[in-house]
């Protein structure tokens, strides 16, 4: 509650003196540095900070955003039968995305070899019913899928793409390079 009394004093404050600071600062250096009010609210954590992607790799499409992560960032072959593959759809718009699957299979990922063929698709070992569905995606929202994907087809030394997408959805599609160690 003490809390909110001290924005609720600051804040007016902040934003006069911010007015007061863009009219007598020239645009220039009032585009470079934060004015009192980004830094009252920065502090009082009312301020999004948007942050920066950590997944290894990333594909944007319109204003969507798909991520796929990896575990173990290192596969090693006589330690690891299995990699943890994350994949993240973010909307980074203003509007809902809405995502109709016609089975309750979600996502798919696939392992390919340096000569395009697929070794490994994760769909052949789950098992999926023909219950179409809806799934809405809010604004600034995001929706994770997290599969396990066996490595018994891979050799070591040699690069793979672990490809991961979204059924019915070719533009949701991120994918990312890997070589196994022994």
């Amino acid at each position: 509650m003490k809390l909110r009394a001290a924005a609720a004093l600051l804040l007016p404050l902040a934003l006069a003196l911010t007015v007061h600071a863009s009219s007598s600062d020239s645009d220039a250096d009032s585009a470079q540095k934060p004015t009192l009010l980004d830094e009252t609210l920065g502090f009082l954590h009312l301020k999004h900070h948007p942050k920066p992607a950590t997944g290894p790799a990333v594909q944007t499409h319109q204003q969507s955003e798909v991520q796929l992560a990896l575990a173990p960032e290192q596969i090693s072959l006589s330690r690891d039968h299995e990699i943890q593959a994350t994949v993240t759809l973010y909307n980074r718009s203003k509007k809902y995305i809405d995502l109709n699957f016609p089975t309750s299979q979600r996502i798919e990922i696939l392992v390919i070899d340096s000569t395009g063929k697929v070794v490994n698709t994760w769909s052949d070992d789950q098992s999926f019913t023909n219950d179409p569905a809806s799934i809405t995606v809010n604004p600034q929202e995001r929706l994770q899928y997290v599969a396990t994907v066996a490595t018994r087809e891979m050799s070591a030394g040699q690069p793979y793409i672990v490809q991961a997408s979204f059924p019915n959805y070719p533009a949701l599609k991120v994918e990312q390079k890997v070589i196994p160690r022994p």
